[in-house]
């Protein structure tokens, strides 16, 4: 990838669409859309990323369809993350995308209803992935359980212009979420440092990793060993699924 400049292409063909026949309006809410699908992913999967770096930039836009094509100023984050949205739509399968993409993806999927028109996923003029009035963005919980817990971990990350944080679980495994800017504020003064958040979170059957979660609060923890503190959630976690009434708490 190197110094190249790469482009990225979200199009739409058919029944006569292109921007001389659509509001400006939903051009505009096309293009943001676009851009914020990919940032989330971007964000999803590093977690040193800025807010302030520049990742795609508007560079035109076609009347023979509607064609909004940009450039990718840091192509090693951003195509990874137009694959992954691209091979999502064409596998049908969206459950390894963050929730904040899937919501901006299915404003771009309305548009194609909307319209009756087909969309196109497009890398340096090749297409990678379409969809049509049809395709749903949806995600499946099955597999995964969601309810009101705690999660333990190391602050890497907190701040931004859209409060973000990252927690380091353990050495292979980060979350990356969104949270509340008082709560950015409090945790970018424990950088590097142990903390629990409480709050609700969606984690998978098998593995407990952390898939989604919402914080609610800090749990400031006194200094003691975090390898224990492991323990403890892993005694209390095997405890709770023996036991079938504690499953009324989950919504799988």
């Amino acid at each position: 990838m190197g110094n190249e400049q790469h482009s990225i292409e979200l199009k739409f063909e058919g029944n006569g669409i292109k921007p001389s026949k659509v509001r400006a309006s939903e051009v505009a809410e096309l293009i943001t859309s676009f851009e914020a699908a990919l940032l989330a992913v971007v964000k999803d999967n590093n977690y040193e990323f800025e807010d302030a770096e520049v990742l795609i930039s508007f560079d035109a836009i076609q009347d023979k369809s509607l064609s909004i094509k940009c450039l990718a100023h840091s192509a090693k984050l951003v195509l990874p993350a137009f694959a992954l949205v691209a091979t999502s739509f064409t596998n049908a399968e969206f459950n390894n995308l963050p929730s904040a993409s899937l919501e901006h993806l299915r404003k771009i999927t309305k548009f194609s209803k909307k319209h009756k028109c087909s969309g196109f996923l497009i890398q340096d003029g090749a297409r990678l992935a379409e969809f049509d009035q049809n395709t749903e963005v949806t995600h499946s919980d099955a597999g995964t359980l969601r309810g009101d817990t705690t999660v333990y971990g190391m602050v890497l990350k907190a701040g931004g212009d859209n409060p973000r944080v990252t927690l380091k679980i353990d050495d292979n495994y980060t979350v990356s979420f969104d949270v509340k800017r008082d709560i950015a504020v409090k945790l970018a003064e424990l950088l590097y440092k142990e903390v629990g958040l409480r709050g609700n979170a969606r984690w998978d059957r098998k593995t407990y990793k952390v898939l989604d979660f919402r914080a609610d609060a800090i749990v400031y923890l006194e200094q003691t060993d975090i390898q224990k503190t492991f323990q403890e959630l892993g005694q209390l976690y095997s405890s709770t699924f023996k036991n079938i009434k504690g499953l009324n708490s989950f919504n799988s």
